[in-house]
C-alpha cells in the first residue's frame, strides 16, 4: 500500500486536475509548478503543529509575488477518516486555533486585515501574512472541496490583493464561481465578497447556519515583528 507521504504529491495534482474543476489559480499553479504539499500526521494531532508551522513560515519566506503569483500550500493529513463534513469543520477550526495560538508568540496580526472573525475584512494571518483558508475533506457534500485526505490550503491574500491593484480581481472571481456551479451542480451559497461578510465563513466549506459564529480566539500581539 502507498503511504500517505509517497501519495501526496500526486494526489494534490490528480484533485486539481479534474475536468472542470472550478479554480483557474489552483490549475495556474500546478501548471507553474507552484503547489507546495506536505504530508502530516492525523489533523487531530497536535504533536505536527510545529512541523506545520515551519514549513508554512518558508513558504511564506520563499514567496514572491512577481515571480509566485498563483502559489499554495497545501497541508495533507493522514486522517481522521470517515467522520461527518461537520466534524472535518471543527477539526479544521481546532487546527487553525492552535498554529495561531503558537504563531501569536512569534508574530502579530498582519495589519492589512482584520483580525476579528465576525468583521468583514478578516482574513486568517501566520507569520504576519494574511491567508484565505480552503479545507478539503472526504465528507464534503461540495464536490470541489471533496478530497480523498483531510487537507488545508494556504492561499496568501497577496495574491488577491495584486488581482485588485490590476483590476482583475472581479473577472476571475466570476469566473470562478461560474465554473464552481457547474462543477457542483449549484451555487456556492457561502461565496461573498471580500469586505461584504466575513470570509471565515467560507473556509470549511459546509454551508452554515445563519447564526454561526466562528470559533476562533484571536491572541493580540503587538511587541513582535509583524513580518516574516
Amino acid at each position: 500500500m502507498i503511504s500517505l507521504i509517497e501519495s501526496a504529491d500526486s494526489s494534490v495534482r490528480d484533485f486539481i486536475s479534474q475536468t472542470g474543476f472550478p479554480c483557474a489559480g489552483a490549475k495556474t499553479a500546478l501548471n507553474r509548478n507552484q503547489i507546495k504539499s506536505k504530508a502530516f500526521s492525523t489533523l487531530d494531532d497536535a504533536t505536527n503543529n510545529l512541523e506545520i508551522l515551519h514549513y508554512l513560515y518558508q513558504f511564506i519566506h520563499d514567496f514572491s509575488i512577481d515571480k509566485h503569483m498563483y502559489s499554495s500550500f497545501v497541508c495533507v493529513f493522514d486522517g481522521p477518516y470517515d467522520y461527518t463534513e461537520r466534524y472535518y469543520e471543527k477539526l479544521l477550526w481546532q487546527k487553525l486555533q492552535q498554529l495561531h495560538d503558537i504563531d501569536s508568540r512569534l508574530y502579530s496580526w498582519d495589519s492589512e486585515v482584520s483580525s476579528n472573525p465576525e468583521h468583514n475584512d478578516f482574513s486568517f494571518s501566520l507569520g504576519g501574512e494574511a491567508f484565505f483558508i480552503i479545507c478539503l475533506n472526504p465528507s464534503s457534500l461540495r464536490k470541489s472541496r471533496r478530497f480523498e485526505f483531510p487537507s488545508i490550503v494556504f492561499n496568501l491574500h497577496q495574491q488577491f490583493e495584486k488581482l485588485r491593484s490590476e483590476d482583475k480581481f472581479d473577472s476571475f472571481q466570476q469566473h470562478i464561481r461560474q465554473r464552481d456551479k457547474i462543477f457542483n451542480g449549484q451555487e456556492n451559497p457561502m461565496l461573498n465578497n471580500h469586505g461584504c461578510d466575513s470570509e471565515a465563513r467560507q473556509y470549511s466549506g459546509r454551508s452554515l447556519e445563519p447564526n454561526w459564529k466562528c470559533p476562533l480566539h484571536v491572541r493580540q500581539k503587538t511587541s513582535y515583528p509583524n513580518k516574516i
